[in-house]
């Protein structure tokens, strides 16, 4: 595949994802899906999109942050490069809104598993969730505190 048509493929999927900040895994697959056989390693779209003057590209939190991607993956969430199109930046907020969006939407598919882990009788299963559960909420307090510090 061509840059030119790696370039027009991921401007249009960065543009009408719901969600502005799109996980690069993600755009790979797209692009695969569009051209398996000429479709660019996920390395070099990588290199393709970090210069790209209309696309920015996030890595994701390091071991040094406060939360890190430890932090992130105990909770089920994987933080691994994502990019969007710069018109589509969103704000602050909007960032920690989604953010938050995303820990209730596990939250809630936690807590569904615990109801029907103790339903079955599965105290290991239902241990683990529990565990699972408590990750979570303290993710969702490392993200108000990072949140609270860059408002003060």
């Amino acid at each position: 595949m061509n840059l030119e048509r790696v370039e027009e493929l991921c401007l249009r999927y960065l543009g009408q994802a719901v969600n502005p900040l799109v996980p690069v895994v993600k755009l790979h697959a797209y692009l695969e899906r569009e051209d398996a056989d000429q479709a660019p390693s996920m390395q070099r779209l990588l290199d393709f999109l970090r210069p790209h003057a209309e696309i920015v590209v996030l890595d994701g939190p390091g071991e040094d942050d406060p939360v890190g991607t430890e932090g992130f993956a105990a909770a089920g969430i994987m933080m691994g490069p994502r990019a969007m199109v710069k018109t589509r930046v969103p704000s602050r907020a909007q960032m920690l809104a989604m953010m938050f969006e995303q820990i209730d939407e596990m939250r809630d598919k936690l807590d569904a598993a615990l109801e029907e882990a103790n339903q079955s009788q599965n105290t290991k299963w239902a241990a683990q969730v529990a565990e699972a559960i408590i990750r979570s909420e303290q993710l969702r307090e490392k993200i108000q505190q990072m949140a609270r510090a860059h408002s003060n």
